[in-house]
């Protein structure tokens, strides 16, 4: 039987492909253009997480109080001086196998957040880090994987895979309206 995370990197693969185009485009060398790219985040995570939590992630994602990333997104803009974006909120129950697939792409951005940070660190050593770098016991990637197997296996895969396509979907709006 071939895993979730398997299938979701396949279907979402030229999305992913696309956002990471996207993205590649702001300077993160410069302040400004690091400060684009996380107002550009903001515009999605904010909402995002505000919707998954009144949608009960935690239920599906036991640990997501400690995976939270807006707290630390908003301050590495207000360290930056950045204005917050204008964000689109999210209706709101969302069904628990869209929760699953929105939360396997944010979780997988953690992932790339990490690389990106320390080239930030190398122009920029003073530049806050939180959102990118993570912040203190942040579970792991391995955790979530098991949480998505476990969980969606019990939702229907055309949830979990909108979920994940309509978040990429998002994350390149994003990058489209913050692009330097």
């Amino acid at each position: 039987m071939e895993l979730l995370r398997s299938r979701l990197r396949a279907a979402t693969a030229p999305h992913h492909q696309r956002v990471d185009a996207a993205f590649s485009a702001f300077p993160l060398e410069q302040i400004d253009g690091y400060r684009d790219f996380l107002r550009a985040h903001a515009q999605v995570v904010d909402p995002l997480e505000v919707a998954l939590e009144a949608s009960d992630i935690e239920a599906m994602v036991n640990d997501w109080p400690q995976r939270q990333r807006r707290h630390a997104l908003s301050a590495d803009l207000a360290e930056l001086e950045g204005r917050p974006p204008v964000t689109e909120s999210i209706s709101y129950p969302l069904r628990p196998g869209w929760c699953l697939g929105a939360a396997y792409v944010i979780e997988g951005s953690r992932l790339g957040g990490r690389v990106l940070a320390k080239r930030v660190a190398s122009s920029n050593p003073n530049a806050p880090l939180r959102y990118l770098a993570g912040h203190g016991t942040t579970p792991s990637w391995a955790d979530f994987l098991e949480q998505l197997e476990r969980h969606g296996k019990t939702h229907p895969w055309e949830d979990v895979r909108a979920g994940a396509m309509d978040t990429f979907e998002r994350f390149l709006a994003a990058a489209k309206t913050q692009r330097p």
